[in-house]
């Protein structure tokens, strides 16, 4: 028979070899959302990710927008970061992640205040963009234009100066 001192050793050491396996089988996760980078990727919350990407570039996904051409569906998705600037987003047919819109760098990385679907054209958006500070523009509005979401296309709708 075991002894009360002997009992409590082996109860130690098997809880020191379950914690060192525990320890080794996993992997360092975090809770919470997934961090999200300028490029539209999607990073697990872990301490090496938080130390490559700093809190100044990691988004927040402020809107979700789903439109149609030629009977797919696409998304396109708005991230706003800490600086209150925004990236836009598509989400493509048969794909897991999203990329980040290309050829519309007029819009890209500058402070989004609206991003809202055209009312008559289903693969079109309005987005407006404030101004730059030192500027004279207080902010413009664009047409999105997504019926070939391989090649967008922005073009300017209307500016709003400043006084």
């Amino acid at each position: 028979m075991l002894t009360f001192s002997q009992v409590t050793a082996l109860a130690v050491t098997s809880l020191s070899f379950y914690g060192v396996s525990i320890s080794t089988l996993s992997t360092s996760a975090m809770a919470g959302e997934p961090i999200i980078d300028r490029n539209c990727r999607y990073h697990q919350r872990k301490r090496e990710v938080l130390r490559q990407i700093p809190p100044q570039n990691q988004a927040r996904v402020l809107s979700t927008s789903q439109f149609q051409v030629n009977n797919q569906k696409y998304a396109l998705q708005l991230l706003k970061f800490p600086d209150s600037t925004g990236v836009l987003c598509l989400w493509k047919p048969h794909t897991r992640l999203p990329e980040r819109l290309k050829d519309v760098s007029i819009i890209q990385d500058k402070v989004i205040e609206k991003l809202e679907k055209h009312p008559d054209q289903p693969a079109t958006y309005i987005v407006t963009v404030k101004g730059d500070e030192s500027g004279d523009i207080l902010n413009t509005a664009y047409r999105l234009n997504l019926t070939n979401p391989e090649q967008p296309k922005v073009t300017p709708l209307i500016r709003v100066y400043k006084k």
